[in-house]
């Protein structure tokens, strides 16, 4: 299965065996950390086990983290 995933500004072309994906197993591929990133698919961020399809609409954001200065 191919997806192409936006990150970053960027469309990326990844290919999976399966014709479906984990979205865990996206940011896997991608070196990336559910803490870090997360998914959005068809508009709506999923959780982890969500299954991605080939024609999703996929983007993966990174989290972002500030503190107390």
């Amino acid at each position: 299965m191919k997806l192409r995933v936006q990150y970053r500004g960027k469309e990326l072309d990844l290919e999976f065996e399966e014709n479906k994906v984990k979205a865990k197993d996206l940011l896997k591929a991608m070196n990336l950390s559910r803490e870090y990133a997360f998914v959005v698919v068809n508009g709506e961020v999923v959780e982890e086990d969500f299954y991605i399809r080939e024609g999703d609409q996929v983007r993966v954001i990174n989290a972002i983290s500030g503190g107390q200065g």
